[in-house]
Order: structure tokens, then sequence, then C-alpha cells
């Protein structure tokens, strides 16, 4: 009798450990499943935010493209090769002055 008792107690106690480690298990699980889901969502706003600007950008550069199309078309490539040597390449008509803002700082570094 006192050998079922012993059986009987082992036996509660390995269920109690059983039941520790399967609830460790579970625990562990869903923290890892919580982690990753937390992990994917920000993964998600970058890539759409990425996705955003590409937009963005690629209707810049359709809008560039459907200017330089319209200028090939009309056939008046010296103007636009003007207006680019001015406006990008600071390039200036003969006699003309040009004026720069200049910015002076003191030996601290402020204006």
């Amino acid at each position: 009798m006192a050998e079922k008792q012993a059986e009987m107690s082992e036996s509660r106690s390995h269920g109690k450990v059983g039941r520790v480690i399967a609830f460790t298990a579970v625990l562990c699980l869903v923290i890892y499943a919580v982690f990753n889901i937390i992990s994917q969502q920000a993964q998600i706003v970058e890539l759409k935010k990425q996705s955003e600007e590409l937009s963005a950008q690629i209707t810049e550069q359709e809008q560039k493209n459907d200017e330089y199309i319209r200028l090939l078309r009309s056939g008046d490539e010296a103007e636009y090769m003007e207006r680019i040597a001015v406006e990008q390449l600071g390039y200036a008509y003969p006699g003309e002055r040009r004026f720069y803002i200049v910015e002076q700082t003191d030996d601290n570094g402020k204006q």
C-alpha cells in the first residue's frame, strides 16, 4: 500500500512538472508570436513608406519625361538649352551681372 501511495505521489509530481513545462512552452510561443507580429507590422509600415516615396519619384520622373517629349516635338531646343544653362548650370548672358547672397559668420560660427 505504501508503494502505491509513493507511485501516486510520484506520478502527481510528474504531472505537475509536465504542466509547468507545457505552460512555459506555450507562454514562450505566445511571446515569440507577439514579438514576430509586431516586428512584421513595423516592416510593413517601413515598406509602405518606401513605396510612397518611390511612387512620388516615379510621378516626378514621368512629368520630366513628358516635358522632354513636349520639347522634342516642338522643335524649340535652343530655348530649352538656354534655360537649362541659366537655371541649372549658372551661366549668364553677356553683360549680365549676378549677385549671390553670402552669409557671414563670426569666429564662433554665429551669423
